[in-house]
């Protein structure tokens, strides 16, 4: 059995806080977070409301990945209403009444036809690497029965996961007036995409070959990102990437990166220039990565304050630390830990040094960073009242004893019973 409890004011001086990343960005709405802890180390207007193009293939992966991994070899019929399109013109004119996953000419496509036959991980590899519009129509029409319907699953996912402020109205991002996100919404997205280890190798596949089908041969799927291929910003931490363009849009890009095992995201929206996403990209990423980390003593080795009553005890039982309790931390990371003490059941007699519990570290995830052993300060005995209790009681209840007032009480009670019969006589 263990007793636990939360530490708070013992160590209310020692709260760590986050010194946000001094840099600026032109995109209008941008963040950089921790894929592993989900801590912010930047912000600029998070949770604005924007266009955010194709960037919404990664809204559509990571549900699809979440639900469906098991179907990735499936073989999916491309339906006409999957690959039909109309023009922009045509949409406005109908004030976007007309199904709003619809395509339009010009956008990026994989080229699919009306009955060809691919595989549900052909489509996936399509839709992030050539962000192919008809991959994802295709995807989201053959998991959801129809593209509406599937739309409403993804919906209610993203509000699962944790977003806010996000709508979508179809699977590839082609414009419609409410279709909306977040720069907040889509790290969120993208964090939970990443935890697939099938999703991050699609993110950063740079070519991969379309097998042939009944319809076509085999053709070659390019992924043409400057952060992922060599050239001027080429960006050797980057493991995948994201970009989306429309006019209302402007330029919008999602990129993972890694280094030293962490892994961080950036979501930048609405930039007029679409060099300036990736100069902005990797300015977040070096200004956090060039930040050493730091160490913050939370309880100093030795006595401490706080204590444990245990039952029948002299004194209380006193924590000693053997070693400090300190934490690490970048300073761009808000961390947001707790200390667990975590008691022992124990009676008296304690030892002086004996392990009484431990304090553990944990993280917002509940995962324990850090265990430090507690030790007895000085030697807990049992008190005065425990002994004369003990004294007292133990005769009363040893099995000699018990036999001899058995016979005393049953005596007692037949001569209390004879003596009641003999007055009513």
């Amino acid at each position: 059995m263990i007793i636990w409890m939360i530490l708070t004011t013992l160590f209310s001086h020692a709260f760590l806080h986050a010194q946000p990343l001094e840099l600026s960005v032109e995109a209008e709405s941008a963040i950089l977070m921790n894929a592993e802890t989900g801590a912010i180390l930047y912000e600029k207007n998070k949770h604005l409301a924007c266009f955010p193009a194709s960037i919404t293939k990664i809204a559509t992966a990571a549900y699809i990945f979440k639900e469906h991994e098991n179907k990735l070899a499936e073989i999916v019929i491309a339906s006409q209403d999957a690959i039909g399109w109309v023009t922009e013109e045509a949409k406005k004119k109908a004030n976007y009444t007309l199904p709003a996953h619809w395509l339009v000419p010009g956008g990026t496509h994989m080229n699919i036809l009306k009955g060809e036959e691919l595989t549900l991980e052909d489509l996936l590899y399509g839709l992030m690497l050539v962000s192919a519009n008809d991959a994802a129509n295709v995807l989201a029409e053959h998991l959801g029965g129809t593209v509406p319907d599937f739309m409403e699953n993804l919906n209610a996912y993203t509000k699962q996961v944790g977003c806010l402020h996000s709508v979508f109205c179809n699977p590839h991002g082609l414009h419609h007036p409410e279709h909306k996100t977040t720069a907040y919404d889509m790290a969120i997205l993208t964090r939970e995409a990443l935890k697939n280890p099938i999703f991050r190798q699609m993110l950063g596949t740079v070519k991969r070959v379309r097998p042939k089908t009944n319809k076509q041969a085999a053709s070659s799927l390019i992924q043409n990102h400057p952060l992922l291929k060599q050239g001027k910003y080429y960006y050797a931490k980057a493991i995948g990437a994201k970009t989306g363009y429309t006019y209302l849009a402007q330029n919008n890009l999602v990129v993972a990166a890694t280094d030293q095992e962490r892994t961080l995201i950036a979501v930048l929206l609405r930039t007029k220039e679409r060099e300036q996403l990736f100069k902005d990209a990797i300015k977040l990423f070096d200004t956090a990565f060039q930040q050493p980390k730091v160490e913050r003593l939370l309880l100093r080795k030795g006595l401490q304050k706080f204590t444990l009553e245990l039952p029948w005890a002299a004194s209380p039982l006193q924590a000693d630390l053997a070693e400090d309790l300190k934490v690490e931390y970048y300073p761009a990371e808000e961390p947001d830990f707790k200390c667990v003490v975590e008691w022992l059941h124990l009676t008296p007699p304690v030892m002086q040094g004996q392990v009484i519990g431990h304090i553990s570290l944990k993280d917002s995830r509940n995962l324990i960073e850090k265990k430090v052993p507690i030790h007895a300060s000085q030697e807990v005995t049992y008190c005065w009242s425990y002994w004369l209790r003990h004294s007292l009681m133990q005769p009363l209840f040893s099995k000699k004893t018990a036999k001899k007032a058995g016979f005393l009480m049953g005596f007692i009670l037949v001569g209390g019973l004879i003596l009641r019969l003999s007055k009513r006589r």
